[in-house]
């Protein structure tokens, strides 16, 4: 049997955002995150210091996962005047074997000694692990700390975490702040953990290496260096000579000036990063190993600052869009993949920080083929995307005024029935779909000709949606039988 789903009417979508949740509030969210395989919790982290766990996703509770603001630095302590702050707790990943082992990874920006003893910001990579005797409490003492990279400046930190198909975490670092890179960080593989996205193994698979030493490493043993990172051994970059033993060999890619919010598509492994521009651009790029984003030379696909040298290699955006329409910042979202928005399926959904647009962009491997506003959520201050792990429903963060923070669903205008599930059970084939006209009828029809037009198949059956508009239909199928299409229409 051979079944493309989920099955798409020939109409005209729409989308709104509703509250996903609308008993509960939140505080700056810049994280929507759930553990691998898990479909009933959702993770929120909370800008100041705190993890929020959703509970029974049906009928939401909020508890807090773990507080862990006593050492989160942030650019003010009222949370309703910190909505557009980049200092905080910005990142959040679970471990593939997190069921198991327990263990997740954050990124923040905290107080940690430098050279003289001196306390002094930094950003923070560290493992914490799951309280042994509550599943929704995390253990706030179990933390160790892998890079505490001391950083001038309180913006461009980025910090976002996604484990990769491969099993390594990825991290993303902004070029330490300022403006126009003005430290210097966002062409060099030999300084500092700045402007880059990083993939290490925190398992430390056979083969794989030791880090080159650096002072913002607190061991050289708490990761690895997976062997197949583009820049190991290398003896030069940008067309000029660097010392192999002085690389961050954990680069994976480089040329980053603030790559705030990015993820992998589930399906395809691609990796797609907003990427937050200077004055001009803001831009999206897909990142692949290796690849140089171009930042300082470039402003998304405009030069910015210099020449780059005869060794640049450059990878060109995705797309870019420019500051008007009240346009400021490109918030990186998510390639939907859920069930309930067939027409979706397969966009990378973004939006932007000041203007409230969502946009959704498809690309053929070459160019972009549609890039799309779907709605436009005026005052929302859009900081994050996510992903419903019941279902797979695209959400994201709106901050509004910091502490009134709520999570948005995107859903359909659309009374457009689909099917979402198709299955075989023995010698029956169950269809099951939602989305229909609530307590309304629909009728079956079968054909063995797909090209014939719809008055000329056979109708098998009439049947109501139920009161949710969900369906489900059963038909017997044989071993002989011939190839069978069928059609579900709207009475």
């Amino acid at each position: 049997m051979f079944v493309t789903m989920p099955a798409n009417a020939a109409t005209t979508w729409s989308y709104i955002p509703t509250n996903a949740f609308s008993t509960l509030v939140f505080s700056n969210p810049v994280c929507i995150t759930s553990p691998p395989g898990e479909t009933n919790r959702l993770f929120i982290v909370e800008k100041h210091g705190r993890i929020i766990v959703i509970t029974n996703l049906a009928n939401p509770t909020r508890t807090v996962f773990m507080d862990v603001s006593s050492r989160v630095s942030v650019d003010t302590s009222s949370e309703s005047g910190d909505v557009s702050g980049e200092e905080g707790l910005l990142g959040l990943a679970f471990h593939p074997g997190y069921a198991t082992n327990g263990y997740f990874y954050v990124f923040y920006t905290g107080q940690a000694t430098n050279g003289s003893g001196t306390m002094q910001l930094h950003d923070i990579l560290s493992r914490f692990q799951v309280s042994s005797t509550n599943a929704n409490q995390g253990d706030a003492n179990s933390e160790i700390r892998f890079i505490a990279q001391y950083d001038l400046a309180n913006n461009h930190n980025a910090g976002d975490l996604h484990f990769g198909a491969d099993g390594y975490l990825y991290v993303s670092l902004g070029d330490e702040g300022g403006a126009g890179d003005q430290y210097g960080n966002s062409q060099h593989i030999d300084k500092d953990f700045f402007s880059a996205i990083m993939r290490i193994d925190v398992d430390k698979k056979a083969g794989n290496l030791t880090p080159n030493p650096h002072v913002s490493l607190t061991s050289l043993i708490n990761y690895s260096v997976p062997s197949d990172n583009p820049w190991v051994g290398a003896t030069n970059f940008n067309g000029l000579t660097v010392n192999s033993n002085q690389v961050r060999t954990e680069f994976w890619a480089v040329g980053m000036r603030n790559p705030w919010r990015y993820s992998f598509d589930p399906v395809t492994g691609e990796l797609y990063l907003g990427h937050v521009g200077q004055d001009q651009i803001e831009w999206v790029d897909i990142v692949t190993n290796g690849a140089n984003c171009g930042w300082n030379f470039f402003e998304g696909d405009h030069p910015y600052s210099g020449t780059p040298p005869a060794g640049f290699t450059y990878t060109h955006p995705l797309v870019e869009y420019t500051h008007a329409n009240g346009r400021v910042c490109v918030i990186g979202g998510i390639v939907y993949r859920g069930i309930r928005w067939p027409a979706l399926n397969g966009f990378y959904l973004y939006a932007d920080y000041g203007s409230g647009e969502v946009w959704a962009l498809r690309h053929n491997g070459t160019n972009v083929t549609q890039n799309t506003i779907i709605f436009t959520n005026s005052g929302a201050a859009i900081s994050c995307f996510g992903v419903d792990p019941s279902n797979g429903d695209p959400l994201y963060a709106a901050l509004r005024s910091g502490n009134n923070s709520v999570i948005q669903r995107i859903i359909s205008t659309n009374t457009v029935p689909f099917i979402n599930a198709v299955t075989l059970s023995g010698t029956n084939l169950i269809v099951s779909g939602t989305n229909g006209a609530q307590n309304g009828n629909y009728y079956i029809l079968t054909s063995t000709n797909l090209t014939l037009s719809p008055t000329n198949w056979l109708r098998t059956s009439t049947n109501p949606f139920d009161a949710n508009g969900h369906f489900i239909f059963t038909n017997p199928v044989g071993p002989g039988q011939s190839q069978l299409f069928y059609l579900l229409q709207v009475q």
